[in-house]
C-alpha cells in the first residue's frame, strides 16, 4: 500500500469512526518521509456548520505537557536549573503531604509522573481561575502514594508546578516564556494560551453525547469558562490546529525542521529516553513524552482529553512518521486510537501483536478487593470474568469528575501484574496493572488510565 492509498484509507475510516462515536467534526494530518496527508470530516459546531480545515483550532488539553517539558529543558540546557534539583531548592514553598519528601522530588520527578503524589489533587482543589502561583500550594495536600522516583503514576499537578518554577527562574509568565522559546521560533502562529486569541481564528466548539446525539457542551460546571484556568496552562490549556502540531512534531524527527527547536541533540535525545521504566510491556514515560509500542516500533507521543475535545498526536524516527489526530468530543479518545494505531501499523514493517492473555488466567485473589483515588475507588472482582467496577466519589460545585463508567471493565491478565480490557468496547485495549507481588501479600495498589489507585 503506498502512501496516498493509505491517506485514502484513513479518510474513510476517519468517517466511519465519527459515525461509530458520534464525534462531530475530526481534523487529521499525517506526515511520513516528507509527504503530508490530511483528512477532515464534519463539522466546527453542530448549530453552525462551518467545516474543519487544517487551520482549525482545538483545545489540545494534555498535549500542552511536552511544550512545558521542552521550555523545562532548555531552562536545564541553559545551566538555570539542574534535571535532578530539588523542587525546593527553586521554590520554597514547596511541600510534600506529609514532609518527607519535600526535599526528595526533583525537576526529573515533575517531567516523569513520578513525584508519586496523587497528581489529580490539581483539578480537584484547584481555585477556581487559579494561578501557577497557586500550584505547589494546591499540590502540598496531595495524597502521597508511592515513593518518588519509583512508580509511574499520571501526574497533572507535577507540571502545573514545573510551570511555576519555569515563572519563577525566569520572572516572565509561562505564556510568554513559550511563545519566545518555543512557538515563534517555529513558526506556530495559531497555537495559543487564551480564548481571547482563539476568538481570532476559526474554532471547534465542544461536544457532547446525550442519548445517543452529540450536544454542545455550553456550560460544564467544573471548567469556569470556555478555556482553561492558568494554572492549568502547562498541565493542558493550550489551543492548536493540526497544521501548527504537525509542524511542532516534526521538529522531533531527524530532519532540518529539528533546527528550529533550540534544544542540542543529547537534549532532544535524553526527552526521549523512557526514564520510568517500562512500568508495562507497551508503556513508559520520557520527559514529557509518553513512549508507546505500536506494530513492534516505538511511538512518542500525548493525548489530550479536556471538556468536550480529545486528540492524540505522535512522532516516530523508525518510520520517519508525524501524526495529529484532533476531535471535538468527549468520545473522540478511542477514535484517536483506532486512527493512529491503524497508520502506525500499516507503516511499520513488523507484524501487530495483541498482548496475549494468560491461558488458564491467574488466581485472582491477591488482586481482589477495593482501590482508591482522586476520582472515585475501584472494585476489582471476579465471578466467571475479572471485573473492574467504578464508583465516583461524591463532589461538590466546580470540582471536576471525568465522566462515570456505566459499564464494568472486563479484564484479561496477560502477565501476573498486567491486563487488558477486552469490554466494553470504548475500553478495549486499555491496560491495567497491579503492584508487583511481594510475599504474597494482596497487591497495595492498581494502575488504571495510568494513574495509580491504593488498596482500601
Amino acid at each position: 500500500m503506498n502512501h496516498q492509498e493509505l491517506a485514502d484509507l484513513l479518510s474513510s475510516e476517519v468517517a466511519a469512526l465519527a459515525e461509530q462515536f458520534t464525534v462531530p467534526g475530526v481534523a487529521v494530518a499525517f506526515d511520513v518521509g516528507g509527504e503530508v496527508f490530511e483528512a477532515h470530516h464534519g463539522f466546527t459546531h453542530i448549530e453552525h456548520r462551518l467545516p474543519i480545515d487544517g487551520d482549525t483550532l482545538f483545545q489540545i488539553a494534555s498535549m500542552s505537557k511536552p511544550f512545558a517539558a521542552t521550555v523545562t529543558m532548555m531552562l536545564v540546557q541553559d545551566g538555570v536549573i539542574g534535571l535532578d534539583d530539588p523542587v525546593k531548592q527553586h521554590l520554597p514553598e514547596f511541600a510534600t503531604s506529609d514532609g518527607r519528601h519535600d526535599n526528595v522530588v526533583t525537576v526529573r520527578h515533575l517531567l516523569t509522573h513520578t513525584t508519586g503524589w496523587d497528581g489529580d489533587e490539581l483539578l480537584v482543589r484547584s481555585p477556581p481561575n487559579g494561578t501557577l502561583d497557586d500550584a505547589a500550594r494546591v499540590m502540598s495536600g496531595a495524597r502521597q502514594l508511592v515513593q518518588p522516583g519509583t512508580d509511574f503514576t499520571y501526574n497533572n499537578g507535577g507540571f502545573a508546578v514545573a510551570g511555576q518554577l519555569i515563572e519563577r527562574v525566569t520572572g516572565r509568565t509561562f505564556a510568554e516564556v513559550l511563545r519566545d522559546r518555543v512557538l515563534e521560533p517555529i513558526g506556530l502562529s495559531r497555537t495559543v494560551a487564551t480564548a481571547d486569541e482563539a476568538i481570532l481564528h476559526r474554532v471547534a466548539m465542544r461536544h457532547e453525547v446525550i442519548d445517543h446525539a452529540p450536544s454542545v457542551m455550553y456550560d460544564p460546571s467544573w471548567q469556569p469558562g470556555w478555556g482553561l484556568a492558568p494554572i492549568d496552562l502547562p498541565v493542558g490549556g493550550l489551543i492548536s490546529s493540526t497544521n501548527d502540531l504537525l509542524a511542532w512534531q516534526r521538529c522531533w524527527l531527524q530532519r532540518g525542521e529539528a533546527d528550529t527547536l533550540q534544544l542540542d541533540r543529547s537534549t532532544r535525545d535524553l526527552m526521549c529516553e523512557p526514564h520510568a521504566g517500562w512500568y508495562n510491556p507497551a508503556n513508559s514515560q520520557g520527559l514529557g513524552w509518553a513512549l508507546k509500542k505500536i506494530a513492534g516500533v516505538t511511538v512518542h507521543g500525548h493525548g489530550g482529553l479536556t471538556a468536550g475535545y480529545c486528540s492524540y498526536s505522535l512522532f516516530c524516527p523508525e518510520l520517519d512518521l508525524a501524526a495529529v489526530v484532533l476531535t471535538n468530543s468527549t468520545t473522540g479518545t478511542p477514535l484517536c486510537a483506532a486512527v493512529t494505531d491503524e497508520l502506525v501499523a500499516k507503516l511499520s514493517p513488523h507484524a501487530a501483536e495483541a498482548p496475549t492473555p494468560l491461558d488458564p488466567q491467574p488466581d485472582a485473589l491477591r488482586i481482589l478487593g477495593s482501590y482508591t483515588g482522586s476520582f472515585g475507588v475501584i472494585t476489582v472482582a471476579h465471578d466467571e470474568e475479572l471485573t473492574l467496577t467504578t464508583r465516583r466519589h461524591q463532589v461538590e460545585p466546580g470540582e471536576w469528575q471525568p465522566e462515570p463508567e456505566l459499564q464494568p471493565k472486563v479484564v484479561n491478565m496477560y502477565t501476573e501484574e498486567h491486563g487488558v480490557v477486552t469490554s466494553p468496547p470504548n475500553f478495549a485495549g486499555t491496560l491495567v496493572d497491579f503492584a508487583p507481588p511481594r510475599s504474597g501479600d494482596p497487591a497495595a495498589w492498581l494502575r488504571s488510565g495510568g494513574r495509580i489507585h491504593t488498596r482500601v
